[in-house]
């Protein structure tokens, strides 16, 4: 009998260690308008379209949107690029590479990495001199004062007001609840959240002598285990914390948004403090990604419908080639994370900057109690007809694994239709049989992809 099967759904849902079951790459999961949680389809990630380059390779570390410009760091380059895709380099600052943070006043955008200081005033760039700017780990701006944390300490210090020019020693508080050393501070909805190594804690803006008190019941036992990873979206805040699980704000509480599959896909990487990630908004989803570079794996949560996805690019499945993003003239822009690009993510492209973006979902093990399935076809209820100038008659693969991943059968081709075969069926049929299988399916073709679900057709014996 042909019946569905759950085969929609996002990247390790169950509660396993198999990391071959389950995946879903550049495919997000789309639910049900109403609000209720019903998966509907698997649509197909944004391509990454060149936007412009600055003339320069290298990553694209930070970009942020003041004013009617973006202003981005690249190496260690600080350019400023218009609506018109003009850029200026204004100046240089310490680092090529590694974090770095931007803050603005209005006048100022001040410019900090763990070398020190720059600002920028609309017309000369500057290496701030103060002496009394400490050592940097990290930086934000509330209510008029750039804010920095001290590195190796439990230290953070305030500027003079709407000057980051100025420092004084002696404005400074400590964050001294367990006294673990600050990773970053960070201001969202005008809550000063103090990550630290270890702890959290949470201040406001008090106007006392030194502005800024520790909330009551403001300390949580929750710190980040990579600088890089802590992003605030609208009111929203995110990062990886320091046993490695992915961390939302609620409230003013942080609590983990990682499934147990995904933190055991983290504890797999080889290193997780060079983790960098952003949030962005797009087709009515606010997604975090995260990437790994020591690992070149990049994965990603919609935070509109809970479910993860992995991103990838290149032949071999390397990280998302984003780095950063800004949103500018209603286009989400991203950083190329090595090579000075800055791309729009559009859904009408379907590569990464000339880049093969493969798409592909693993669905779970389907066995009945060991017994053999003969597996007569497999269909998949996908968008047809999808073929363009560029690619004629584009092909969806199936292969399969009998042994938990361990092997995979070839790949089976199918069309996805030619331009306008909107009644096309992708169907496999005579796929042998199995005490217990994963089925995989792959797009590599530069198509619109998106698949609303899956069909088989087996009988189960005593054999």
């Amino acid at each position: 009998m042909n019946v569905e099967m759950p085969f929609i759904g996002g990247s390790y849902t169950a509660r396993s260690k198999n990391l071959n079951a389950q995946v879903c790459q550049n495919f997000y999961v789309e639910t049900d308008q109403t609000g209720a949680k019903n998966i509907i389809a698997l649509i197909g990630c944004p391509g990454a379209k060149l936007w412009v380059n600055c003339g320069v390779d290298g990553e694209v570390r930070k970009m942020e949107v003041f004013g009617s410009w973006i202003y981005a760091i690249i190496a260690n380059g600080f350019y400023r690029i218009g609506t018109d895709k003009s850029y200026t380099l204004l100046g240089s600052i310490g680092t090529s590479s590694g974090w770095v943070d931007l803050t603005y006043d209005g006048v100022y955008i001040g410019i900090f990495d763990s070398t020190g200081g720059w600002t920028w005033d609309g017309s000369t760039f500057a290496e701030i001199s103060d002496p009394d700017l400490t050592n940097i780990s990290g930086a934000t701006y509330q209510d008029g004062y750039h804010i920095v944390s001290k590195a190796d300490s439990d230290q953070f210090f305030i500027s003079e007001q709407d000057d980051p020019t100025s420092w004084d020693a002696t404005d400074y508080a400590n964050a001294e609840g367990s006294g673990d050393s600050l990773v970053s501070p960070i201001s969202v909805q005008r809550f000063i959240w103090l990550i630290g190594n270890q702890t959290t804690e949470i201040w406001y803006n008090s106007g006392d002598t030194f502005p800024f008190t520790r909330n009551p019941g403001g300390f949580l036992s929750i710190g980040a285990g990579a600088k890089r990873s802590i992003v605030t979206f609208q009111d929203e805040l995110m990062f990886l914390d320091n046993t490695y699980r992915v961390i939302r704000k609620q409230g003013l509480q942080l609590l983990p948004v990682s499934t147990y599959q995904i933190d055991y896909l983290i504890s797999t990487f080889n290193s997780k403090s060079d983790a960098v990630g952003f949030m962005y908004g797009q087709e009515g989803h606010v997604f975090y990604e995260l990437s790994f570079p020591s690992d070149s794996k990049t994965i990603c949560y919609d935070l509109s419908t809970g479910f993860w996805h992995m991103r990838a690019s290149g032949q071999s499945d390397m990280r998302s080639r984003a780095n950063c993003h800004v949103l500018f003239g209603g286009k989400n822009l991203v950083g190329d994370y090595e090579n000075g690009n800055i791309y729009e993510y559009d859904f009408e492209t379907y590569k990464d900057n000339g880049e093969i973006k493969r798409a592909k979902r693993t669905s779970q093990i389907v066995n009945n109690n060991n017994e053999l399935i003969f597996f007569n076809s497999f269909e998949l209820d996908i968008e047809t007809g999808v073929g363009n100038a560029d690619v004629v008659n584009p092909q969806i693969m199936l292969r399969w694994s009998d042994d938990s991943g361990k092997t995979w059968s070839n790949e089976h081709w199918v069309s996805m239709g030619l331009i306008g075969e909107y009644g096309k069926r992708a169907k496999w049929r005579r796929l042998g049989k199995s005490r217990s299988r994963i089925f995989e399916i792959s797009i590599t073709d530069a198509v619109k992809r998106n698949i609303i679900k899956g069909y088989l057709d087996g009988l189960v014996t005593n054999g």
